[in-house]
């Protein structure tokens, strides 16, 4: 839940700006507006596999991150062979991609 104007109540104060992550449950969410609050609500499917998280996506593998990470090294490269990003700009990115974390059930 994300309130972007004004401020929810779900017990405690969620101020506009500030993401809440719920735990897993088939319990309701209850919460109050205080005032006049615009927020974002998503729900998801849980995925039926484990994931593998990197720094900007989701993989079902380790597998498959190290091939994405792998591509985007490529496209990098071409495009500091063609001035477009520069080595440092390139090595962030490369810095950022080769983290994956498992998530299971």
């Amino acid at each position: 839940m994300f309130p972007f104007a004004g401020r929810l109540e779900l017990p405690d104060a969620i101020p506009a700006g500030e993401l809440v992550v719920f735990e897993e449950s088939n319990a309701p969410l209850e919460f109050l507006a205080a005032g006049d609050t615009e927020f974002v609500l998503g729900t998801a499917v849980k995925h039926p596999h484990d994931l593998v998280l990197g720094y900007y996506c989701v993989h079902t593998s380790s597998e498959a991150l190290s091939r994405s990470a792998k591509e985007i090294q490529r496209i990098g490269e071409r495009l500091r062979a063609e001035e477009k990003i520069d080595g440092a700009g390139l090595q962030r990115v490369l810095e950022r991609i080769r983290v994956g974390k498992l998530v299971t059930h």
